[in-house]
């Protein structure tokens, strides 16, 4: 279960990472930031809890 939560939340932030590449207005340059943000402090509690 842990893994498969992780590997999700890895491929979700890869995604959000290659959308903020893109050309974008400033606000889903924001939404997009706040997610990227989100996702890596998901990824770093888990890590911690392990």
């Amino acid at each position: 279960m842990y893994r498969r939560h992780r590997a999700e939340l890895e491929r979700k932030l890869a995604q959000a990472l290659r959308l903020a590449l893109e050309p974008t207005d400033p606000h889903t340059r924001e939404q997009l930031a706040q997610l990227v943000e989100d996702l890596e402090f998901q990824l770093q509690s888990l890590r911690k809890a392990a």
